[in-house]
């Protein structure tokens, strides 16, 4: 056997030992360190402790707050983080209270807590728990009954060692996760409901949902995108978040979020009260009694249906102001399109314009050359012709001269087709264009209706 504090150097406040620990204890205590110490630096922060909590049972929503009481009663230097000494002196001296705590609940001494212990332990802090229950409670391995290992294990990170809080937490953190929507709302005590426990409850849960909801609006919404027009139509997740950007600028990436917030709390309180009063309705005759899981699973189920229908204006009128935002846009989507569309069809104008001027000089060119050939022809076969090449007349014969003006007619002629081929296209495509500015114009004229309609 080796001192536990053996691994630390010399420079940091180590915790004396008045025992040695056995090697096999050691090496859990180690082991269980290097878990926690997740960049592998010799030390735990509060923050890599959070990381890891959720792997040994804790609540995601107290994963933070025992990760700083543990940090600050463990950090016996106050340096911010845990050593390994530090870390197995703290966890050492609380499994001694849990043990206490554990040989205090095991009435019949034979190191297993049974159905019958617990449910005594339970009525001995004033909370009422069924028998079916107290077995849901500890029936993790089939064997309804809990050993000290398993004890230990639930409750290690546990910020104390006062039973009452211990069987609030057991009792608090052992109900159905059902994701994304808690559909069975949490059970209090009759003193935790006159201690007001249950009204900071709500509060509490009301604005960490607001804060996560908020948090996560531009993912909801760019789910819903993606769920309406599908991934192939953007080809990448970023680029139907730069789509979504373009449309409607950042402020769009919360739009209805606001009433998705003020919802959250008229939701809990009616979800709450329904339950409470669902739960007197099924233990009628027997008030003292708790529900058992299928009871309060109903009974949740019921008072989740009851908060969704009670608010369900609110999600019409989310539904309402998104689409009027969606006409609206919709609308300037349009009015764009439509300014694109007169932008092609006065291109179009201009191109039919400047073909119809070259077909005009073109045939003013072909009259003059047509001229010219009548004139050659009552010439002398030998009579010499002259053309003018810049500033120089050259002479020609009357042969050589005739050839070049059929050339000249031959090339007018075959450029004149090709001007009226091209003055047949452009006039389709204005025929085309100005059906499409049609169309667009009654789509527009629609869309900006029902804009106002709903604005």
């Amino acid at each position: 056997m080796r001192p536990a504090n053996s691994v630390d150097t010399a420079s940091e406040v180590v915790p004396h030992y008045s025992y040695e620990l056995p090697t096999e204890e050691e090496e859990r205590f180690e082991k269980l360190f290097r878990q926690l110490d997740v960049n592998g630096d010799g030390r735990i922060d509060i923050l890599e402790l959070s990381q890891s909590l959720h792997k040994h049972g804790v609540p995601e929503n107290l994963k933070e707050s025992y990760a700083t009481k543990f940090i600050q009663q463990s950090d016996l230097n106050q340096s911010g983080d845990v050593s390994l000494a530090e870390f197995i002196y703290y966890v050492r001296e609380h499994e001694k209270k849990l043990q206490l705590l554990f040989t205090n609940l095991d009435t019949d001494k034979d190191g297993r807590i049974k159905v019958n212990e617990l449910i005594t332990a339970f009525r001995d802090l004033g909370v009422a728990i069924s028998r079916q229950e107290a077995a849901q409670l500890i029936d993790k391995d089939g064997s309804l009954d809990i050993g000290f290992n398993e004890w230990r294990d639930f409750l290690l990170f546990h910020p104390t060692a006062d039973l009452n809080e211990i069987i609030n937490y057991w009792r608090h953190s052992t109900y159905l996760d059902v994701g994304e929507c808690v559909a069975v709302p949490d059970d209090f005590t009759i003193q935790e409901m006159l201690s007001g426990m249950w009204w900071r409850h709500l509060m509490a849960g009301g604005m960490a949902g607001a804060v996560s909801r908020t948090a996560t609006a531009p993912l909801d919404r760019l789910k819903v995108f993606l769920q309406v027009h599908g991934l192939n139509k953007f080809g990448s997740l970023a680029a139907c978040a730069r789509h979504m950007l373009h449309e409607g600028g950042v402020r769009s990436l919360w739009r209805g979020n606001g009433i998705n917030v003020m919802k959250i709390a008229p939701e809990s309180a009616i979800k709450f009260m329904a339950y409470e009063k669902l739960k007197q309705y099924i233990k009628a005759g027997s008030p003292t009694r708790d529900l058992g899981m299928y009871e309060r699973f109903v009974a949740g189920s019921i008072a989740g249906c009851i908060s969704q229908t009670t608010i369900y204006p609110l999600e019409l009128f989310q539904s309402l102001f998104s689409r009027a935002h969606l006409l609206q846009r919709m609308a300037e989507a349009l009015q764009k399109k439509m300014q694109q569309e007169v932008e092609k069809f006065k291109a179009i104008q201009k191109e039919y314009q400047t073909v119809i001027s070259s077909r005009q000089q073109l045939d003013s060119q072909l009259t003059e050359n047509n001229g010219v050939k009548e004139e050659l022809s009552l010439l002398e076969s030998d009579a010499n012709v002259f053309k003018l090449i810049g500033p120089v007349l050259v002479k020609q014969d009357l042969e050589e001269a005739c050839q070049n003006v059929n050339k000249r007619i031959d090339y007018i002629t075959a450029e004149t087709k090709r001007l009226e081929k091209t003055i047949e296209d452009l006039d389709k495509k204005q025929d085309t264009q100005r059906e499409a500015l049609g169309k667009l114009q009654q789509q527009l004229q629609q869309a900006q209706v029902k804009a106002a309609m709903k604005a």
